[in-house]
């Protein structure tokens, strides 16, 4: 997907997002609510272009590596 496309993708996606939720955000300030856009329409393209790739996936990969270090010598990180 080439940059002009994937950009006409996300601003596509917070048309309709900010039709969608403006009613529910009255008390964000308008930085704050053009963030939450941002951030959505960011999200809602990635779904739309990888939407079988989740966080299950990273998830289990950690979970294999976390499996071939002793326990002694493992950190316990939430990252």
């Amino acid at each position: 997907m080439n940059n002009r496309s994937k950009a006409d993708s996300i601003a596509a996606a917070r048309r309709e997002i900010a039709r969608r939720v403006t009613r529910f955000c009255t008390s964000l300030s308008p930085e704050e609510f053009e963030r939450l856009l941002d951030r959505m329409a960011l999200i809602q393209w990635k779904y739309e272009v990888f939407p079988h790739a989740d966080d299950s996936l990273r998830m289990a990969e950690l979970g294999s590596d976390r499996a071939e270090v002793p326990a002694e010598q493992r950190q316990d990180t939430l990252s």
